[in-house]
């Protein structure tokens, strides 16, 4: 990152207007991270701090939820995480809610991207962020049990009084309003998700999503276990992100632990990383073909998505590359005939996917159903934090892999790919593009790859730290956040998926369409239920 003269990185320009602004904050001289800096802010200071630091110095929320400290300390304990890209740096918030008062000022007001993540965390921890703008709930369905919050440390399932239904659709009222409801079942073998279309006829006025119908209480299930178990949830957050999630628990481990894997397990963990996001990206073109009726393509994209495949399983050992990340490294090699075997398979799918993608554009139809359907606004983007492809192809040009550099993508070079129209089009290039992009860092992997060891070894976690791992995942930004117990096995585990920050801005870019686009919209963000459920 290059500075004019005089100018501040984005974290000291955050720290020093904290300083000046804000008296009662207490910037945390004890450093857990070398690219970490935590500031102590009361809770009635909280909406105020974090909305400077996205309107004013340019931060971008990563994560927001809260620990259990009642027993140690006789409070929740909150985490605001931003990222102050393009410096390689996380600004965290902390901030304490008393136990017998568990309430505190929703940061929503001023920055929108919390929407989601205080509605759940009011669900799960019990700890309500008032004036929230949509208090409904998130992950508590009809049926919840009252005071059933399974992220406090003395939650124990058992009889409980069940709560009143309280969700409600947000109606729009007015001649010739229709509300048409689908799912949660789906016709299609997707996961399940709520939608409620506010319509006149095909046009659509509002779209409410609901969700929440797959959590299975991952974070929960992950306390007090070993690091070897909590990989093993990690890697079933999300089916076809499994590696990214993989990599990003274990970047939060290593960071506990203060090592730094080998040369070469960094290298084939980005080569893995890449080839589970060609898996995504030509599944998702696939899926956009198929939505506008291009089955020719669409088929081609599930025959090259298929090669991708038996090429991950036959070189990595498992199809969506589940068991090749750990702690410390990864348990996979690649010998010098599989390198060669490599490159060869990946230049018949470059020429197979431009070949089909010049087709598809030629195609007057497939170009009408594309552009200017579906459009996430930049405005819409950067208040939602969104990330990922969606984020680039309104303009953004952030990306995990230079923002914060993990695995080898440091000494790699490669191209933030972007486009401005933030249409569906525009979410089909970029993928494109970043095809490209993906092949040939795997090409320059090979080319440089370091001998070496697999795994550097970890050893006891340092009971009290917590760590942090963000991955550039096929959809977008995910973070792992871990801390250790007094054990050294798992305290506490945040995980929030790329989806998660995108779904709501999803439902803001429906409006204005008609009906038949819907799938075609949903399809070129391509989100995931359940990592976003958990």
């Amino acid at each position: 990152m290059t500075l004019q003269p005089g100018e501040l990185f984005p974290l000291d320009s955050a720290l020093r207007g904290i300083r000046e602004r804000f008296s009662d904050a207490v910037i945390d001289a004890d450093r857990t991270s070398l690219r970490e800096r935590t500031v102590v802010v009361p809770a009635e200071r909280l909406a105020e701090v974090a909305g400077a630091i996205v309107g004013e110095w340019g931060g971008m929320l990563l994560q927001l939820f809260a620990l259990d400290e009642r027993e140690s300390a006789g409070r929740y304990r909150l985490h605001v995480m931003f990222t102050m890209a393009p410096e390689d740096a996380i600004l965290t918030l902390v901030s304490a809610v008393p136990e017998l008062a568990p309430a505190y000022r929703s940061i929503t007001t001023t920055v929108p991207a919390a929407h989601w993540l205080e509605r759940e965390m009011r669900d799960l921890m019990g700890v309500t962020p008032m004036d929230h703008p949509d208090p409904r709930p998130l992950i508590a369905h009809e049926g919840w049990p009252r005071d059933f919050h399974p992220l406090r440390k003395d939650f124990a399932p058992g009889d409980a009084v069940e709560w009143a239904p309280r969700w409600k659709f947000l109606p729009v009222e007015g001649d010739g309003v229709f509300e048409i409801p689908v799912g949660p079942i789906h016709a299609g073998v997707i996961e399940p998700g709520h939608f409620r279309f506010s319509t006149v006829g095909e046009a659509v006025l509002k779209l409410d999503v609901r969700l929440g119908w797959k959590w299975r209480g991952l974070e929960k299930l992950a306390e007090g276990a070993t690091l070897s178990r909590g990989l093993e949830l990690a890697e079933r957050v999300c089916g076809t992100c499994a590696f990214s999630h993989a990599l990003a628990f274990c970047g939060a481990a290593e960071e506990i632990a203060g090592i730094v894997p080998p040369p070469r397990a960094r290298a084939l963990r980005s080569m893995a990383g890449e080839l589970e996001r060609l898996l995504n990206h030509l599944t998702d073109l696939g899926g956009i073909l198929t939505d506008v009726a291009y089955v020719v393509g669409a088929a081609e994209m599930a025959r090259l998505k298929e090669a991708v495949q038996q090429t991950a399983d036959a070189l990595f050992g498992h199809r969506f590359l589940r068991g090749v990340c750990v702690p410390g490294g990864v348990q996979r090699d690649l010998d010098d005939a599989q390198q060669l075997w490599l490159r060869r398979a990946l230049a018949d799918v470059r020429a197979d996917v431009a070949g089909v993608l010049r087709s598809a554009r030629a195609n007057a139809a497939v170009m009408d159903r594309l552009a200017t359907t579906g459009v996430l606004t930049p405005q819409v983007a950067r208040d939602f934090g969104v990330t990922g492809v969606a984020a680039r192809a309104s303009g953004s040009v952030r990306d995990g892999r230079k923002d914060h550099p993990y695995a080898f993508y440091r000494e790699l070079d490669f191209q933030v790919i972007s486009r401005t129209g933030g249409d569906v089009l525009a979410r089909l290039d970029v993928r494109a593009d970043e095809i490209v992009e993906s092949l040939n860092l795997i090409d320059q992997m090979i080319l440089r790859l370091p001998g070496g060891p697999l795994v550097q070894h970890v050893g006891e976690l340092p009971p009290g730290r917590w760590g942090f791992g963000l991955v550039e995942s096929p959809r977008g930004l995910l973070s792992h956040w871990l801390r250790a117990d007094d054990r050294g096995l798992i305290g506490e585990w945040r995980m929030r998926s790329a989806s998660h920050a995108i779904w709501p801005a999803l439902a803001l870019c429906v409006p204005g369409n008609i009906v038949p686009d819907f799938p075609l919209i949903n399809k070129s963000f391509n989100l995931c239920y359940a990592c976003t459920d958990k």
